[in-house]
């Protein structure tokens, strides 16, 4: 900003000297410039300090709460598998039926919450700087087949099947537990934006270098218009047709933390979507040994 004021000041002089015969007055408006533009420079940056000021509170307190929720909600899951076990001693079939429907809907809604708070972990660290990868060896297609696996029913709930493409392949070096956060966020996105009756075709492959994920989904497709903000943080998606009845619902921060997460492993992520016809995510990661 200093530079700025001082170019100013030299190019106020000699526009002033040539149309102003006094050498006073052409120093008063020198001057004059050089405070308007001292001023300005001192509101911008404390704006931009205000701002730099609100971004650090509101992540800190994303931190706070975050991890203030984990302790309660462990709990809260610790207790509804004791409620599991003694509702499976009850002997009335009737009776221990309606406790397991009950006690499954506790279940979905603490795992839920539990995500939710690691997502803003995630995303917390993400901003502070402090995300640290810890990568091992593993198989990818395994660990796709395992999650899959675990979503199984809540597609079937939603009548959407999936349908696995998955050959042997080599081992890949990076951090399990994040790459698995990856994959549980794409099938998820695919199973709430695809219409009931769908199928969602999850397929990996083997590339000169790489490992080629894919999730090919037969949704409702993104928006051109909203496709360059897919990867942003909070944004979601909006339905295209108001007569589609898809789930939409969640926090718009799953893609954000898999595009950091990707790109932090060596990798790439992107998407390619048409309105109406469903979209395909993929994400490629180093063969490492």
């Amino acid at each position: 900003m200093g530079l700025v004021t001082i170019i100013s000041m030299i190019a106020t002089y000699a526009l002033a000297s040539r149309f102003v015969q006094e050498p006073e007055i052409a120093a008063l408006i020198v001057i004059a410039v050089t405070v308007l533009f001292l001023i300005i420079g001192n509101l911008v940056i404390t704006g931009f300090n205000r701002v730099a000021e609100t971004n650090r509170m509101k992540s800190e307190f994303i931190s706070l709460v975050s991890h203030q929720l984990r302790s309660p909600l462990s709990i809260f899951r610790w207790t509804i598998d004791v409620l599991e076990r003694n509702a499976q001693k009850i002997s009335e079939e009737p009776l221990r039926s309606s406790n397991g429907s009950f006690i499954d809907t506790l279940r979905k809604t603490s795992d839920n919450m539990i995500v939710l708070v690691n997502s803003l972990l995630e995303v917390t660290r993400i901003e502070a700087r402090t995300f640290v990868l810890r990568e091992e060896l593993f198989d990818l297609g395994k660990m796709t087949r395992d999650i899959a696996e675990n979503y199984r029913k809540y597609a079937e709930a939603s009548k959407v099947a999936i349908r696995l493409e998955v050959p042997e392949l080599p081992q890949i070096k990076a951090d399990r537990e994040r790459i698995a956060i990856v994959i549980q966020n794409l099938i998820d996105n695919a199973v709430r934006y695809t219409e009931k009756a769908g199928t969602i075709t999850i397929g990996l492959e083997k590339e000169e270098k790489t490992i080629l994920w894919q999730i090919k989904d037969q949704g409702i497709g993104i928006p051109a218009a909203q496709q360059k903000f897919i990867f942003q943080k909070f944004f979601r998606a909006q339905r295209p047709n108001p007569h589609v009845t898809t789930q939409t619902h969640g926090t718009g921060i799953g893609l954000y933390i898999s595009k950091e997460i990707i790109e932090s492993s060596g990798g790439k992520i992107g998407f390619i979507s048409e309105e109406g016809k469903g979209t395909t995510f993929w994400f490629r990661l180093p063969i490492k040994a």
